[in-house]
């Protein structure tokens, strides 16, 4: 077996200076804060500072072993009852051991001569050590505390939208196989006739596929580009169904903008999936209209159901993925209304295009 030699690269000395820098800022801002805070109640401010000072052990041993232990071990690991119960004894074992005696034996007797003490064991004095002490740990632990919380939703917004693109690259690489096979059988048919459709058919297949593979590879494309798309999937599809489907495509559009691709096709798919047919009469009407920003996208078709067949109009990985990239990436920058009037199915897509630009 080949052994694999890992090498683990250390922060630089730069890196550490930065930290202990602001290490010692901390601490001196600590000091300077609660000394004036202290000592304006009897202007002896030397007292004060001393006293914050040696104060200080016990302080900087709660906040370095929440650091460096409790955190990675618990918190991080989201045991969050744990770090709270572990946090809690190991404040009160810090106020006993270390900063009681401190305050009892040293800084009392030494700057605080008329200060009675109740006893090493008060309750009421520990607890008023430990909340001096606990003072010291508020101010890291709220900035760990947000910093763990937003590095959460950045992480689960970031999963979520690789999660999206994966699917969307699914949705661009995959031919649906009976729309390929019956364009294919199609041409096949006008090259027997040697129809002068053959030509302009291979052109417009050619442009879908390339629109798919290529051009759509980006978080943006022109508006233009995304309608053509459907406009050479909707001829290719009346190929199909020849006379016994009657479709209307409009468009009227301002200028270009830009738009995440393949939003609009899954209603197109949709439509043509449920409302047309090769043996008898239906219809389908798209239409497109952008002003001003706004594009308002309505594709109606007639309903193909057979008695006693139940069609969800709504189904479709391609019609959940694009409610899905919606909410995403136009939140609160568009609507999407369905309607099913008993003879036709309708859907009215409406999109702000210039709310998310760039």
């Amino acid at each position: 077996m080949k052994s694999e030699q890992i090498i683990y690269t250390l922060p630089s000395n730069s890196f550490f200076s930065q930290k202990i820098v602001k290490h010692i800022f901390y601490w001196i801002g600590l000091l300077v804060f609660f000394g004036i805070t202290w000592g304006t109640y009897d202007d002896d401010y030397e007292r004060s500072f001393l006293i914050q000072f040696f104060a200080l052990p016990g302080k900087m041993a709660l906040v370095y072993f929440t650091l460096w232990f409790l955190i990675p071990r618990f918190f991080v690991t989201r045991k969050f009852t744990l770090f709270v119960v572990f946090y809690f004894f190991t404040l009160v074992l810090i106020t006993i051991i270390i900063q009681r005696p401190i305050m009892l034996y040293y800084v009392e007797p030494n700057y605080l001569p008329e200060w009675s003490s109740t006893g090493f064991f008060s309750i009421n004095e520990i607890m008023k050590t430990a909340l001096d002490v606990n003072n010291a740990a508020i101010l890291p632990l709220t900035y760990i505390f947000f910093r763990f919380y937003y590095n959460s939703q950045q992480k689960a917004l970031t999963l979520k939208k690789e999660k999206l693109e994966a699917e969307l690259n699914q949705l661009r690489n995959q031919v649906h196989p009976h729309f390929l096979f019956n364009t294919l059988n199609n041409l096949y048919s006008l090259i027997i006739k040697k129809s002068d459709l053959a030509e302009a058919a291979v052109l417009k297949l050619s442009g879908l596929m390339r629109y798919m593979l290529y051009e759509a590879n980006v978080t943006k494309v022109p508006l233009s580009k995304e309608v053509e798309y459907l406009k050479n999937f909707v001829d290719l599809e009346t190929l199909r169904f020849d006379s016994h489907t009657d479709i209307s495509f409009n468009t009227e559009i301002d200028k270009e903008y830009s738009i995440s691709p393949f939003l609009l096709i899954p209603f197109v798919e949709n439509a043509f999936k449920h409302g047309a047919s090769a043996n008898k009469d239906s219809w389908i009407v798209i239409n497109i209209i952008v002003k001003n920003q706004n594009l308002i996208m309505q594709v109606e078709n007639a309903k193909q159901i057979e008695k006693n067949q139940n069609v969800n109009f709504e189904g479709g990985i391609g019609f959940d993925n694009v409610k899905k990239r919606l909410e995403l990436l136009y939140p609160n920058n568009h609507s999407l209304r369905t309607e099913d009037n008993g003879m036709s199915y309708e859907v009215v897509l409406k999109l702000n295009l210039g709310k998310n630009e760039g």
